[in-house]
């Protein structure tokens, strides 16, 4: 019996490992559209850490599928390939927390905390409000084309 429920489980995770590619988002915040266009409409939101089903390559755009099902097209440089690997399943923490991410992504690492700790005049929640702001693509498209930028 413990050979078999061992068998199974060895079966079990090479499966899991063998089809475990697919996408992953590592931006954080982007969109699923409608077409392969920037400033095509929004179909969902997209968020850090995402995993998405590859559909179809299109240059660089990608048709996926998200986890809910809704299908979509993201562009290449928003996602990058996931597979699941020992480390990925095996528990305890690995490499940075979302916190962490958060902050480098912002330009704070341990060099600029040194540097700016007991300072002054610095504000990290308006950067946070700039991050939080959210431009319809019809809106943006309108800038763009006003601004008669390329």
């Amino acid at each position: 019996m413990k050979k078999k429920m061992f068998l199974f489980g060895f079966l079990a995770l090479s499966l899991l490992l063998l089809a475990g590619k697919g996408l992953v988002v590592h931006v954080l915040r982007s969109n699923l559209l409608s077409r392969p266009d920037f400033l095509s409409a929004s179909v969902s939101p997209l968020q850090k850490g995402n995993r998405l089903e590859l559909l179809e390559t299109q240059g660089s755009w990608l048709l996926v599928r998200s986890a809910n099902g809704v299908k979509g097209y993201v562009h290449q440089t928003a996602v990058s390939e996931s597979k699941v690997t020992l480390g990925s399943i095996a528990p305890g923490q690995k490499g940075a927390s979302q916190d962490e991410l958060a902050l480098a992504a912002k330009g704070f690492d341990e060099a600029n905390e040194k540097k700016l700790r007991g300072s002054k005049g610095y504000n990290f929640s308006d950067l946070g409000w700039v991050m939080d702001q959210d431009v319809a693509s019809p809106a943006l498209a309108g800038f763009i084309r006003d601004g008669r930028l390329k």
